[in-house]
């Protein structure tokens, strides 16, 4: 396949880090970067969220607005201490071998206590304020709970957004295991949390992440050294006033404002650098290998 000219990545990061990613986005725009005309746009988790706010036609005033709004409620997370603990200790037990970690965070996601879904999809329709795919190059991660491969959806996944974007965000022993197109799915950041190494997709790519470093301790920056001399990367990561802003947990609800605001801040103060990056880029595709990223490039096509 052709490797595209430009990306953009958007990575998971709980409620908090979808409310700063808004943020960035909002202030990007502002600034004059028009990151929605990029050839792909891709969203894990918290960022399949955002990523889809970008696309949406209503503007992303609209989505800044309702992550600063009191009157938008989020349900709070609820689990134990000893998830992160859990998840760490299976991804840090399988180092180079993303597919069996990701093969036994499925294990536990299915055991795992949570919500029921339609508690979950009804959380996910209030984010999405919409039914459809909005148009536009929109994808979102989620991995197959039983082969641990992971798969990009859109439009023409044959799944509808709603279980789309849950699928992307069912983080493992938080949210429910999500069922849909004959696969069970969770999480597309249940081993890389921004799954920055899509970036080869591209030969320039825009990369934003809530959260810096996964939990199996590899940088998200980390994970584009292997093809650091093919794709020109731009990360996007929180400063030390959006790192307050976001605060310890990412799944305390009365930090968006907070969070949201801080993200706009930083990203108008960021817009001139990566104007000046993108706009001195040559654009010319070339080739890629999708096995290469670690990807399917099949997805599924069944409702």
């Amino acid at each position: 396949m052709l490797r595209m000219n430009r990306g953009l990545i958007l990575g998971g990061g709980g409620v908090i880090g979808l409310s700063w990613e808004i943020g960035v986005l909002h202030g990007l725009t502002e600034a004059g970067i028009a990151l929605r005309n990029l050839d792909e746009v891709i969203g894990t988790s918290a960022g399949a969220f955002a990523a889809a706010a970008l696309m949406d036609e209503r503007g992303l005033s609209w989505a800044f607005e309702r992550q600063v709004s009191a009157q938008v409620k989020e349900v709070p997370a609820v689990f134990s201490e000893g998830v992160v603990d859990t998840l760490t200790g299976i991804l840090q037990g399988c180092p180079g071998d993303d597919r069996e970690a990701a093969r036994r965070v499925g294990r536990f996601a299915v055991q795992a206590e949570t919500v029921d879904v339609p508690t979950r999809l009804a959380v996910v329709r209030g984010r999405l304020g919409r039914d459809d795919w909005p148009s536009g190059p929109l994808r979102f991660t989620a991995v197959d709970v039983d082969t641990g491969e992971l798969h990009l959806l859109d439009s023409a996944s044959g799944m509808d957004i709603l279980h789309a974007a849950a699928a992307s965000g069912a983080a493992p022993g938080i949210w429910p295991v999500i069922e849909a197109g004959g696969k069970r799915w969770m999480d597309g950041g249940a081993v890389s949390i921004s799954n920055a190494h899509l970036a080869a997709r591209f030969r320039q790519c825009v990369v934003i992440s809530p959260m810096p470093v996964n939990l199996s301790g590899i940088s998200v920056q980390d994970e584009t050294k292997s093809f650091a001399c093919q794709t020109n990367c731009f990360f996007i990561e929180p400063d030390d006033g959006s790192t307050a802003a976001i605060g310890s947990n990412p799944f305390d609800p009365d930090r968006r404002r907070l969070a949201a605001q801080a993200g706009r801040e930083q990203g108008r103060r960021t817009a001139q650098s990566l104007g000046l990056q993108l706009s001195s880029f040559e654009q010319a595709p070339d080739s890629v290998d999708p096995r290469e990223q670690g990807v399917s490039a099949v997805p599924p096509t069944s409702p």
